[in-house]
Formats: structure tokens, sequence, C-alpha cells
């Protein structure tokens, strides 16, 4: 997720797109293309294995008994009504024994039938989870059907920032009949029944069916279309609230980025002035992949939407095109910003927090890219960049808690991303400067791909990846109330 401006950077941020090399096509969306193969159930299911746990910040969401390992969501969308439809095929691995299945899914999202293995199965909704009749046992797979059907809300933001006041989750424009979703640190179960907790990572299959002239865009590759259903695979684990859904009148642009990556940009006509910006990201790829190796996904894209945010939605950015509406926001704030959410796509989604008490992984990481990408754009200087880290760091830390210690009730403040940004500063004066970070990064990223992490994970990893015992280092900034020493350049 993108932090909320700061410190008047976006100011002296300016455009500095580089001149693509690489194709660009754009065309409308042409009804008859087929998707290139009618996705099933992967075989292999144990790709999508996950150990659960419960989240010590918001323990009422996600299931620690149960681990998904498939999602496959057929998925209907009308603007007019701004009704969605449902049905969802969850490949559930039950932990435990026990006498049933809860996942999450809001009440507005009307549950009418859910069969388990194929039998006709008993059921509750209540306001944030539905609760199945389901003898299990565990490792034993069931195979977990509901259908459903509702118009979808936001829920309440356990956070202070403006971007979350409405809600997160899955919104609606009544004006225009888009649909669109920012989910973090929960919100997924807005529009799909889900264990919403980042533990618990799962394969996806979506295919969504809008009405003629609109698109149906989601998290992962695009896999074509039939019709008017859309069609999306993720063939590596997903957590759920990098997850993505949006309905409008989308075209789309086509890139290549390196290795042959291929990228998909969805534009809707209102944000058009948005293209210049995004036509750089085969460049901004190439730049992170340079630094942090190869890009983790089959393919990348943004899709932009309503709100007043950017998500770092696995594979498909979503990214608020109402953005150049910010005070003080300029087009090289809105390029950085794309970098921030490009660089996550390494640290939080290759690498995903075990829990939300480790944000600062996911958000500390990306911060540092996005803004030595911006010193090495010219957009600003290094000096500029750590010294308003510095002037920051020791509010942000009074104000929500140190890194390591976040107020809960405060998710997503700039703690979570300022001051463990200013840690990897710090660090490199302990094992030898800005490459020897970007090393150490690159390297977090091929240990741990595909896993969930926790803070004794990175301690662990830097002291091994070093040789040098840096866990007292790393403690002090991760929980200090005080800024530790650190000088500007």
């Amino acid at each position: 997720m993108t932090p909320r401006l700061r410190g008047g950077l976006a100011g002296a941020l300016t455009v500095g797109l580089l001149a693509s090399g690489c194709g660009v096509t754009s065309a409308p969306l042409v009804e008859g293309e087929s998707p290139e193969a009618e996705q099933e159930v992967p075989a292999d299911l144990d790709l999508g294995r996950s150990e659960p746990v419960t989240d010590p910040f918001y323990p009422e969401f996600g299931n620690a008994s149960i681990d998904v390992l498939h999602y496959g969501l057929d998925l209907g969308y009308e603007p007019e009504t701004l009704t969605l439809t449902g049905e969802a095929t969850l490949t559930v691995r039950p932990v435990a024994d026990g006498d049933e299945l809860a996942v999450d899914l809001a009440a507005g999202m009307r549950v009418s039938q859910v069969t388990v293995d194929g039998e006709p199965a008993d059921f509750t909704q209540e306001q944030y989870d539905l609760t199945i009749a389901a003898p299990v046992v565990a490792d034993r797979r069931v195979t977990v059907v509901v259908e459903y059907a509702g118009s979808p809300e936001t829920v309440p933001a356990p956070a202070e920032r403006g971007d979350m006041s409405m809600g997160i989750g899955a919104s609606t424009d009544p004006a225009t009949g888009a649909l669109w979703s920012f989910q973090e640190p929960f919100g997924a179960l807005t529009w799909y029944p889900v264990n919403d907790h980042p533990s618990d990572e799962a394969l996806y299959d979506i295919r969504l069916t809008v009405p003629e002239g609109f698109a149906g865009v989601a998290s992962g590759s695009f896999a074509g279309r039939e019709g008017n259903t859309f069609h999306w695979t993720s063939d590596e684990p997903v957590a759920s609230y990098l997850t993505t859904i949006a309905v409008d009148r989308y075209e789309m642009t086509e890139m290549t980025g390196p290795d042959g990556l291929p990228i998909t940009v969805w534009i809707p006509p209102q944000y058009a002035g948005f293209a210049p910006i995004l036509d750089a990201m085969p460049e901004m790829i190439e730049w992170l992949t340079e630094r942090y190796g190869p890009y983790p996904f089959d393919s990348a894209g943004v899709v932009l939407v309503g709100g007043e945010s950017a998500m770092e939605t696995q594979e498909m950015i979503t990214f608020s095109g109402d953005m150049v509406n910010w005070p003080g926001v300029d087009d090289g704030y809105i390029a950085g910003v794309v970098v921030h959410e490009l660089a996550h796509q390494w640290f939080g989604n290759a690498v995903t927090p075990q829990d939300w008490s480790h944000l600062w992984l996911n958000e500390g990481a990306a911060t540092y890219v996005e803004q030595m990408w911006n010193v090495d754009q010219g957009h600003t200087t290094e000096a500029e960049v750590i010294e308003g880290w510095i002037e920051d760091d020791e509010y942000l830390r009074m104000a929500y808690g140190p890194p390591g210690e976040p107020d809960p009730q405060a998710f997503a403040s700039s703690n979570s991303y300022v001051c463990p940004a200013l840690m990897l500063y710090a660090l490199r004066a302990e094992i030898g400067g800005a490459d020897a970070v970007d090393a150490l990064l690159r390297a977090w990223v091929e240990e741990f791909d595909n896993r969930s992490a926790t803070r004794d994970d990175f301690v662990s990893f830097v002291d091994s990846h070093t040789g040098e015992d840096l866990t007292d280092f790393l403690d002090e900034w991760l929980d200090s109330e005080r800024t530790p020493p650190v000088e500007a350049p």
C-alpha cells in the first residue's frame, strides 16, 4: 500500500519518465477472444499449502484451523444494480478435526446455498462470518461450494489514514456502475468467502462476467476472454489482501517487460491521462530486477480505479486514478508510487508477512526502494530523503509506536514505512554500503520466496547473510521509542 503524503517530498519530484524500448499496443477489448486454456483446479495443490496463524492484532479475521489451497471464483457483476453474484469453490485442508468450517464473508453477501463434497450443508451467516456444518478430519481435503449475491460494501478500517476513512474492501460507484477493492489488512470478505489472513496463501482461478462495454479485471495473470467473461489465474500462492476485483469501461494496453514479461494496463476513459506515466512500467521493472532479482511472477499490470489509495495487489496493482487530485501531487510523485507498489511484488507478495505485527517487513523495504529510485532518477537527492526521514522518525514512533510494536488501531501509519526504511539506510554503515543492502534484500527474497515471514526470520537471516551479530542493532531500530543514532549523508 502506498504511504500517505509526507513532508512536501512530492513537490520536489518532477516527471522523469524513460523512453520505452518495448512494444506497446492499445486497443478496445474485442468480444470473442478466447482464454488460452480452460483452467481447472491445479493438480499440484500443495503449492497453496500454508500454516495459518491467529492474528495478534485482528484475531476476529481469519481462521487458523483451516488452510484454503485453492479458490475458484465464478463471479458476475451488474453495474446497473451494483449486484455481485458468485459461486465460490474452495478446496480446503482442515488443520484440525472439527464439526464445522468457518470462513470470512460479509453479511451483505447473502448466501443461498452451500455444499461440502457435493452434499448440501447447513450454514449460519453473521456479520463477517459464514459457519458451515461439516465434520472434517485434519489433512483430509474437502471441497466447499458457496453460492451468494449482494451489493458490495466496505467494512470499517482499524486505521487513522484518510484514505481508509470510508472503509476497506469492495466499493461501488452508483454514478458509473464501477466496482473496485482496496482490502488491507482485511476486506476480501466483502466480495468472496475467504480465510482473510495473510498467513493462508492460496492459488486462484477467477472468472468475472460483466455486461457488454465493461471489462472485468482481477489479480493474477490475464488468461483471456470468452464472450464477456474475463479469466484470471494465479499459479503462485496469493494472500487474500493481495487479491483484487475491478469492473469499469476499461481499455487494455499491452507492454513487454524484462525477459518477455507480459504487462497489461487497464485504463477507463476518465483516467486516460495516466497512460504516459504507466508507459514507463517496463523500465521501472527493469530497474528493480537489476537490483532485487527476477520479477517474481508470470505477469505485471495496473488497473486504475476510484478511491484514494494504491495497493500492491499481486500481478495487478490497484491504483486510484483520482490520485492526481491529491494536494501536492505531480506526475513524478505518482511514478514513485507505481515503483513502490511494484517493489511490493518482491517485498510483501513474494515474501508475505505471517501476521499484521510484521507490516514493517513490507512497507519499510518498499519505501526504501521507492525513494532510492527517486534519487536514481534525479527526482530528489539522497540527503533530502534521509533528512526528511530523520525529521519524521521520532514523531512517528511517539505517535503510532515503533515499527516493531505499532498501534493496531492505527494500521499502516507512516511509522511502518519511514522508520524501517531509515533502518535499512542505517544498516548500510553496518554491512558495507548501499550495494550490500540491495544484495541483502535480493537474497532475502530468494530465500523466502512464496513463504510467510516474521521478524525473527528477518533478524536471523540478516545475521546469517552478513556473518555478523546485528540482532541488537535491529532490535533497537524496531523497538525503540526514540530514533537510534544515524547520520544523514
